[in-house]
Formats: structure tokens, C-alpha cells, sequence
């Protein structure tokens, strides 16, 4: 299997098997605690826990004037062009974007093998999270080879469905 081929079947098999009760915090930092289950590619009902957390920066707007300002490296001439027709318009445009921010250190990560179907470790997972009442806690069903993508699947995901809160919040407070 080539690389995109494994990706992208990373990709469709990562599965949130509960997903934290709250969105990127609009204005503090939001820290996820998680769980990522992956099956050994060797040994039938041995799962592998990896356990860390994911920090989110709150959003940053990005204003007109901002975006244009921003380096873009690896764009064409007419990129460049657009962004400066932003600034020199900024004030009719009135266009703003929110910027993500999210750290992973992987140093952070605890690893344990853990003997059972894929199915069984995260439904004893779920219910020990649900007990523990985190509201930021995450747990993931993912691929061995390509853990990381899940993470990164869900850290997309996630601020899908965020933005809609933090677009309001700043609304509300007056910022855009």
C-alpha cells in the first residue's frame, strides 16, 4: 500500500468514540486530554492505549489588514496581488479569518499494551471516562502505523465545530 493509499485508510478508520462535551475555548487556552486505541498488526487482541493531551490556543482574528501581512510563502504573484488588494481595501472588505493554534508533544505520550479486542478496550475506556466526568476528555479509534493522523483528523474536526461558538463569542464581545 503507498503512502496516500495508507493515509487515506487511516483517515476513513479513525473513529471518536467520545468526543469531549465542549469546543476550542474562545477566549483561554482548552487542554484534551486523550485516549488513542490502535490493534496490533501482529498479535490478535492486543490493543495499544496511547494516553496525552492537546492544547488549543484560543482563535486569533485575523483581520484584513493582518492577512495580508502574513508571509505567503510557496504562493504566486497573483496571491501576493490579492493580499495587498485586501489591505488597501480593508475597510469595505472587512474580511477576518480565525487562526488555530495546537500543540502535541509527543515526550508527552504514555503508551501501554493493554490485551483484548479493539472493542472491548474502548467500550471499558468510555465507561471509565464517562465516570471520571471530564468534560475535555477524548477517546479515539485509530491505526497503528498512522496514529498521529487520528489526532490530526480530530483536531480538524473539532474546530468545524467550533468556529460557530467562537464566531459568536467574539461577536458578542464585540470583536468582529
Amino acid at each position: 500500500m503507498n503512502f496516500q493509499d495508507a493515509f487515506l485508510y487511516a483517515l476513513e478508520n479513525t473513529k471518536i468514540i467520545l468526543p469531549p462535551r465542549r469546543v476550542v475555548s474562545t477566549f483561554g487556552t482548552t487542554l484534551i486530554n486523550y485516549q488513542l486505541v490502535t490493534e496490533d498488526l501482529d498479535r490478535v487482541d492486543v490493543c495499544f492505549v496511547r494516553e496525552g493531551k492537546l492544547e488549543a490556543e484560543r482563535p486569533k482574528i485575523i483581520t484584513s489588514p493582518q492577512f495580508a501581512k502574513l508571509t505567503l510563502e510557496g504562493f504566486g504573484k497573483e496571491a501576493q496581488e490579492y493580499a495587498e488588494w485586501l489591505l488597501q481595501n480593508a475597510p469595505r472588505s472587512n474580511v477576518s479569518f480565525l487562526r488555530y493554534g495546537f500543540s502535541f508533544k509527543k515526550d508527552d505520550v504514555s503508551f501501554n499494551e493493554i490485551k483484548g479486542s479493539s472493542e472491548e478496550v474502548c467500550a471499558k475506556l468510555k465507561e471509565r471516562m464517562i465516570k471520571e466526568g471530564d468534560p475535555l476528555s477524548l477517546l479515539l479509534k485509530g491505526e497503528e502505523e498512522l496514529w498521529e493522523v487520528a489526532l490530526l483528523k480530530f483536531l480538524i474536526d473539532w474546530v468545524r465545530v467550533s468556529v460557530t461558538k467562537n464566531i459568536q463569542d467574539f461577536r458578542q464581545e464585540g470583536f468582529i
